[in-house]
């Protein structure tokens, strides 16, 4: 299979350069030659003859690693509780800035 495999590249090889050599387009060659336009791309690519930008090594199953990733989890902490007179209960997210606590203590010794 593998001699198969290498005289088809061989033949495409020279295809590839009777194109080249010719002048012509390749959608212009393949059809005078009867060949599908797709698979001279694709031997052309395959077999490294492509005017592109050179091709990148293809990377190995064995080169790929993954890391694992641990996020931690924050504690459940409980809301702020400020019990004022009367009974009432003012609950805050604990997250609030203590400024912002300070300032909300402040205006509200004002109204009484």
């Amino acid at each position: 299979m593998e001699a198969a495999v290498n005289g088809k590249a061989d033949e495409w090889r020279e295809r590839i350069e009777a194109q080249r050599g010719s002048g012509r387009s390749v959608r212009s060659w393949c059809g005078e030659h009867s060949l599908p336009e797709h698979a001279f791309y694709w031997w052309r690519t395959r077999l490294g003859l492509s005017p592109a930008a050179p091709q990148r090594p293809r990377r190995r199953a064995e080169e790929v690693r993954f890391a694992e990733v641990v996020v931690p989890r924050s504690p459940v902490i409980d809301p702020i509780r400020l019990n004022l007179t009367g009974g009432r209960e003012l609950i805050l997210p604990a997250s609030m800035p203590i400024e912002s606590v300070v300032t909300l203590i402040r205006a509200l010794e004002t109204l009484q």
